[in-house]
């Protein structure tokens, strides 16, 4: 597998990145350019300010899609992405990226939200979009292996392309705005913050 550094990235749009701590890199997978779709994985040195591309093995097809660093099993989850015709699960290693084929996932969508949550230990992906204009709310977390479902007692509105990130403050994930369903852009904000169960 080869790899080459550069100090720019050609142009994209829609891409996500993620820092992956057993690397010490920003990893940016994909994301869109002039119209189409793309699979590209690159890596960003901060001491040295450099962008390598990455050749791995296997790879996920062209997307825009989320990406969350889980810390307990070293690896870059990815889920979904694209028009919302996908639920494929992969995972990041630093070298290649592996297909994961959970016994339980969520539904196919595009663009939902993704963060590592330290107070459940878990990756948790919110919302999302099935069909142009119309958002999803449902709730999943990722424990290295499967997909479960949660239910918390509130939760945002029908939504996609909110911005979410762990705030070790509040100890939960923060959520705000989004499109929402219908196509209106939301401004509000809400947290996840977990329970515990007697």
């Amino acid at each position: 597998m080869a790899s080459r550094p550069v100090f720019s990235v050609s142009p994209h749009d829609e891409q996500c990145m993620a820092y992956d701590a057993a690397t010490g890199t920003i990893v940016l997978f994909g994301g869109g350019v002039y119209g189409g779709s793309l699979a590209d994985t690159w890596e960003w040195n901060g001491r040295a300010k450099t962008w390598t591309q990455k050749f791995p093995a296997a790879s996920p097809s062209p997307r825009a899609s989320p990406l969350a660093y889980d810390p307990v099993t070293r690896e870059i989850v990815l889920f979904s992405g694209g028009a919302g015709n996908l639920n494929d699960t992969w995972t990041w290693d630093g070298a290649t990226w592996t297909q994961q084929f959970p016994a339980t996932s969520p539904p196919f969508r595009g663009l939902p939200s993704l963060a590592y949550d330290p107070s459940l230990g878990q990756v948790v992906l919110f919302g999302g979009a099935q069909d142009p204009g119309q958002g999803m709310n449902d709730t999943w977390a990722w424990n290295g292996s499967t997909w479960t479902k949660l239910n918390p007692s509130a939760q945002p509105g029908e939504r996609w392309a909110a911005g979410m990130v762990f705030d070790p403050l509040s100890k939960g994930l923060l959520l705000f705005g989004g499109e929402l369903t219908g196509d209106p852009f939301g401004n509000d904000t809400w947290l996840l913050i977990p329970v515990p169960v007697p």
